[in-house]
């Protein structure tokens, strides 16, 4: 094409070529200036809809205008090429300049400064690079950074990556999110200059392999080798600085190129100021040093021992470890397994990764009481928080470690890469691949628990070999509908998966039907799909289910687990205390069935009971924040304010970022009246992830403020989180009642709350939280029979509970009988109760005015009280 006119540009000559297109130098014939044209692959852009939507993003790319950014002049198309006339810029790229040799400190983070400049300007604008890579950074002769191809950028709605625009040849700057075609956001582009700052400073790329699948296999799941480990001299924030960059969950990384930038200057002004924080540098010793060798031997053998001895020590032995650079396994092992990361995989691929996941945690919870040191998070709370990166599980869960591992088909077989992490650090401490023939899959069960085990450093005795392999089959297809049934109701919330999973664990009894673990999978399944449908015939055959899988195998700890939840969930608290109790007969040290026994203790009004084994649960799993959430709540449906304020700050100390922690505690501040520090903990918890029990908390206290509007907004929000919530719609009722305009959706909306609320009480009639509420809606529904009914079975079933006697208080009233309603304030108060919501609530307008009620608070002192909603 050299010396060919296009348009009104000649051509001059061949500057490159790449997966997008071919570069060419051209002349400006109008403007009589030098400039860059590049002819887009006609594949990359499809169809005329595509062409169009090319076109528009790369006029909205035009508009960039930063002297970091290399500008787009015009989009055109001539005889059905498309091309983008683009600044010519005299100089080199980033990646030739880098091939000569790594950059020095001063100039990499000087280009790094400029280069986080150009992908702010372009990210305020909304647009992403989504192909940041050295190549891309051109440096002028006066050493200004320019980023180029901004023509081929994206609007920041998101956007998923076809095959084709994932560009042959820059896999090795993708972010995970790009590797796996998810939906990508500016985040990607932050990892990609992390990707091109690893390059300048070591020559080298964080993630390498011999092929493109190889690449993205190492993108997800391995680490890179430290920078100063690869070079000496480069200071540890720099390090850092990249190490976020190239977080694997976007949530880790920076979040925005300002941010980037603002440590790359504050890095920058370090270097020039000389205070950068430098590791030491290690040389092999010189020769002359040699023969000075028999001089230093004897004080060189006194340091050795010395350090012998240390290491022997065990309260210094871990530290020493650590300071001299050897990989350990902490001593307390609190471990997650994170989901799979399927390469190239089917939903069936999904499906049997994600019940592998379900397996391997509840076979290594089940190694907890060979091993006290250890303790597993359930893998639901692993869903339920979204936790996909150490860090996270760190935060959230109190993890010391995790496991993540990948799938991929490749050819005939199937490779399964299973790494240790330290959430701390976070490094891979150990790593194993373990290869099998897709027509073999089965074995792959067996061989991932005993490998993580032996990452673990668990020794696996013929004892606990038996309780591993309890329960299973011996039939390869059998085998893998479980593990899909398994996957599919690991994500339970939608009814489609349970019904799935229901159909796959039939398919695999009748392959094999004396497979007790399959039996109990439909128990579970059965179990989950009541909780969706309310559909009481459920239950039983739930229950059924767990019952046959114990019939065929009486060893399964989780079984009788289950069975246990089922019965005390309706109401059956002897038979669910009995189940808790053989399944400890199993597994003494199962701290889950310790703490699920302390909850039937509790329904049953076993108080001391209740609370033994809540601290035993504890004692168990000292770090594990589930136990200490428990008896928080426990303590707070006792009165025991204080005692639960502990409990719940000890959630937080352990899992920063647990959001039951901020709204358990917002919900009890709430209750002591301290209404602002209630509001910041709540909203804590919403910023971390909105859930319905911190917006109905939040629309209490609006409530209790009469800020009705606020109050009605926080209520259809938790509506909207928790579906069908009774709770919400009884809150929602009382805001409507009070609300100018909206008293007659009021009546509409008890109604739905008696409704949802009966519909629990079908499959639990025991259900004592249940019953008092119940019978308040009742009250304010006219409904008053019913209300007196419930009341006194609430009442009946839990004595002590101080948040049944407050709705005492409530329907008495409402239902005109005063002195009792007096009688169970009495009772309120002396049991602990506190007073704020008896003081402002509207409905007890009158019963303020009774001298009675004067003589009790003049004569018992009381000062708060509320009732907010907790989360176990």
């Amino acid at each position: 094409m050299i010396g060919q006119k296009i348009s009104h540009y000649k051509i001059l000559g061949k500057l490159g070529e790449g997966g997008m297109g071919i570069v060419y130098k051209a002349e400006d014939t109008k403007l009589k200036r030098t400039i860059a044209l590049k002819f887009i692959v006609p594949q990359i852009l499809g169809s005329e809809e595509e062409k169009k939507r090319f076109i528009h993003e790369a006029q909205a790319a035009a508009a960039l205008n930063h002297p970091h950014i290399s500008t787009i002049y015009e989009i055109d198309e001539v005889k059905g090429k498309t091309f983008i006339a683009m600044e010519y810029i005299e100089g080199q790229s980033l990646k030739e300049k880098i091939r000569s040799a790594p950059l020095n400190l001063e100039e990499a983070v000087d280009i790094a400064v400029q280069a986080s400049e150009g992908l702010q300007e372009a990210h305020e604008r909304k647009i992403i690079h989504r192909d940041i890579k050295s190549s891309n950074i051109m440096i002028t002769e006066k050493s200004q950074a320019k980023i180029m191809d901004f023509g081929l950028a994206k609007r920041a709605e998101g956007t998923k990556l076809t095959k084709t625009a994932t560009v042959m040849g820059t896999a090795a700057y993708m972010s995970p999110e790009q590797a796996h075609g998810e939906v990508v956001d500016r985040r990607t582009d932050t990892w990609s200059l992390g990707v091109v700052l690893y390059e300048m400073l070591t020559g080298q790329m964080p993630f390498g392999g011999e092929h493109e699948q190889l690449i993205l296999y190492s993108i997800l799941n391995k680490n890179p080798k430290p920078i100063t480990s690869l070079r000496s001299g480069v200071p540890l924030e720099f390090e850092r600085i990249v190490n976020k960059c190239l977080e694997k969950n976007p949530d880790e990384r920076y979040q925005t190129a300002a941010d980037l930038k603002a440590d790359l200057l504050h890095m920058k002004r370090e270097i020039s100021t000389g205070v950068a924080s430098v590791p030491a540098a290690t040389a092999v010793a010189p020769r002359p040093l040699l023969k000075l060798l028999p001089k230093i031997a004897v004080p060189l053998g006194v340091v050795i021992l010395v350090l012998l001895l240390l290491f022997l020590i065990p309260s210094t032995r871990q530290t020493l470890v650590e300071w001299l650079g050897f990989e350990v396994i902490p001593a307390e092992k609190g471990l997650a397994v994170l989901p799979f990361n399927v390469v190239s995989g089917n939903s069936k691929d999904q499906a049997f990764c994600d019940g592998l996941v379900e397996i391997l945690t509840s076979k290594l919870t089940q190694l907890e009481r060979f091993q006290e040191s250890l303790w597993v998070v359930p893998s639901s709370e692993v869903r339920e928080h979204g936790i996909t990166s150490p860090g996270k599980a760190r935060r959230t869960l109190g993890a010391t470690l995790v496991v993540t591992e990948s799938w991929q088909r490749i050819d005939d077989e199937v490779l399964l890469t299973l790494s240790l992490i330290d959430t701390k650090t976070p490094r891979v401490l150990r790593s194993r691949d373990i290869t099998v023939p897709t027509a073999n899959i089965s074995s792959l069960q067996d061989d991932v628990v005993f490998k993580v085990a032996k990452m673990l450093d668990v020794e696996l005795q013929p004892q606990t070999l038996d309780v591993l392999t309890a329960g299973g089959t011996s039939v390869p297809e059998a085998f893998e509908f479980y593990l899909r049934g398994r996957g599919y109701l690991r994500r339970y919330e939608d009814e489609i998966n349970v019904d799935a999973a229901i159909s796959l664990f039939k398919r695999a009894i009748e392959l094999d039907s004396s497979y007790a673990l399959a039996y109990a999978g439909l128990g579970e399944a059965y179990w989950h799909k009541w909780d969706l449908t309310k559909d009481s015939n459920l239950v039983d055959q739930a229950q059924s289910y767990c019952n046959r899988a114990i019939q065929l195998n009486d060893r399964l700890s989780p079984v009788y687990v289950t069975l246990g939840i089922i019965y005390r969930n309706t109401g059956k608290y002897e038979d669910a205390i009995k189940e808790f109790q053989k399944a400890l007969q199993i597994s003494p040290l199962n701290s889950d069935a310790h703490r699920e026994l302390a909850l039937a203790y509790e329904k049953l009004g076993g108080l001391e009971e209740a609370e033994a084994a809540y601290k035993k649960a504890i004692e168990l799993k000292p770090d594990y924040w589930a136990g200490y959430n428990h008896l928080g709540a426990f303590y707070y449906y006792s009165a025991r304010y204080s005692e639960a304020e502990k409990m719940w700050r000890r959630v937080i100390e352990l899992t920063p970022d647990n959001v039951r922690g901020y709204s358990n505690l917002g919900a009890l501040y709430s209750t002591m009246g301290r209404n602002e520090l209630a509001i910041a903990m709540l909203k804590k918890s919403f910023e971390i992830k909105p859930t319905s029990t911190a917006a109905s908390n939040l629309g209490y206290i609006y409530f209790y403020q009469d800020k009705y509007a606020y109050a009605m907004t926080m209520f259809e929000k938790a509506i909207e989180l928790g579906k069908n919530d009774y709770v919400s719609w009884g809150n929602l009722a009382d805001t409507y009642r009070y609300t100018p305009g909206y008293q007659e959706k009021a009546e509409q909306a008890y109604q739905r709350a008696i409704q949802l609320s009966e519909k629990e009480l079908e499959v639990n009639p025991k259900d004592s939280e249940i019953l008092s509420k119940l019978a308040h809606y009742y009250a304010l529904s006219g409904e008053y029979k019913k209300a007196l009914d419930k009341i006194a079975k609430a009442r009946k079933l839990a004595p002590n509970n101080v948040e049944v006697l407050r709705k005492a208080v409530f329907v008495f009233e409402l239902t005109n009988r005063r002195d009792q309603a007096l009688q169970a304030l009495e009772e309120y108060i002396r049991r602990g109760g506190s007073m704020e919501e008896i003081r402002k609530d509207p409905d007890l307008s009158k019963l303020r005015k009774d001298p009675g009620y004067r003589q009790l608070v003049k004569r018992k002192g009381s000062t708060v009280s509320g009732s907010p909603e907790t989360k176990k």
